[in-house]
């Protein structure tokens, strides 16, 4: 029997999946959906997942993943290591292998590791490879973003219609939430909290001007009077001098580099304990929703925002370029927009904090008040 023809009766069964996400942070996170719904679907079943190295923290200690394999960094270069890492899945057998990465090296791992069923999204070639091809859908039609609604399609040959859960969930150890705490007390008192703040995107691309983000942080810190911890990379320190130097004499005081994360687990338990999260669109900001913590994403003139964003009336929100002028933007060349940078800062200098001012000030209004 085709194993996906009656959801009903594999639901008793054992049985074992490969889930392919390799990279990056939050499509990593986004795809743990995947594993959540299997297993509150059937506990029985076995869920291995393929990652890359630099991923592994947002997944560590997720209940519904039996097994992370490792996808080493250094295979894009590393042809011998690739194959050796190919042929080890040839040693293995899946009922279902769901690949929601959908690029060479998860085409290749499908091919050459043996499964019931391979199941992956409609493009190009695929038909070649996966024996279930899932339409990708592009327009928004509900409030679900669909990062989200697209990975869940990916369930349908073998749960069916059966209702998915879109809770996106991390898991830290209590260990890792006490430690986060005592240093946030030592730093700024007993139980006090901080906003955090996504101060830097995952490229240039992606990171909201500087002299803009300072007047939302003034505004903020105008409003709320809570200090800040600034997400960021050792290597990236210069840039964040040139963003503090932007501040108000104030606001500027109320930055904690002290408790600037120093690794992915590390921000991971001292989100756990802000009050919200709120900058530049990305893995830090999913991170915090995966906490539940209310959210004010600004997305780059690059990405769709239809794609990353569920809104949740007065405590996940979201600003973009193509709220206020829908015409200036054709997100189905946003490749050929990542490679002109005059045009890109164009668009991104249209996007000015006056804009969403309301909805900033509001926010902070809400979700920025003193709880000590």
């Amino acid at each position: 029997m085709n194993p996906s023809s009656d959801p009903s009766q594999m639901k008793k069964k054992e049985m074992k999946v490969l889930i392919i996400q390799q990279k990056m942070i939050g499509d990593v996170l986004i795809s743990t959906l995947l594993c959540k719904n299997l297993k509150l679907w059937n506990p029985k079943i076995h869920i291995d997942f393929v990652a890359n190295r630099h991923t592994l923290d947002v997944i560590r200690h997720n209940p519904y993943i039996d097994e992370i394999i490792i996808f080493e960094d250094h295979f894009k270069k590393d042809k011998m290591g690739l194959f050796r890492f190919l042929l080890q899945g040839r040693k293995l057998k899946y009922d279902y292998i769901i690949d929601a990465y959908g690029k060479l090296e998860s085409l290749l791992i499908c091919l050459f590791t043996p499964a019931t069923l391979k199941i992956g999204y409609k493009k190009i070639h695929t038909s070649l490879i996966y024996d279930k091809c899932i339409k990708i859908l592009k327009v928004q039609e509900d409030g679900l973003q669909l990062s989200i609604k697209n990975r869940l399609r990916l369930l349908e040959p073998i749960m069916g219609k059966h209702p998915k859960n879109s809770g996106v969930e991390i898991h830290l150890s209590p260990e890792e939430i006490s430690a986060a705490r005592k240093k946030m007390d030592l730093v700024l008192g007993k139980g006090k909290e901080a906003i955090m703040v996504s101060a830097i995107g995952s490229s240039s691309n992606k990171t909201y001007p500087f002299d803009y983000l300072a007047q939302l942080m003034d505004m903020a810190f105008d409003t709320a009077k809570l200090p800040f911890i600034l997400n960021y990379r050792p290597d990236q320190e210069g840039q964040i001098n040139q963003l503090m130097e932007k501040l108000q004499p104030a606001t500027r005081k109320a930055v904690f580099k002290a408790l600037t994360p120093d690794s992915l687990r590390d921000y991971m338990a001292t989100v756990y304990h802000c009050k919200a999260a709120v900058g530049n669109e990305g893995g830090a900001i999913n991170i915090a929703k995966g906490f539940d913590k209310p959210t004010f994403a600004i997305f780059s003139p690059l990405i769709d925002p239809s794609g990353w964003h569920t809104e949740i009336p007065n405590k996940c929100i979201a600003v973009s370029l193509k709220a206020f002028y829908p015409d200036a933007i054709d997100h189905l060349k946003h490749q050929k927009l990542a490679k002109d940078r005059q045009k890109l800062h164009k668009l991104y200098s249209m996007l000015k904090p006056e804009l969403f001012q309301k909805q900033w000030i509001d926010f902070f209004k809400r979700h920025g008040t003193r709880s000590n």
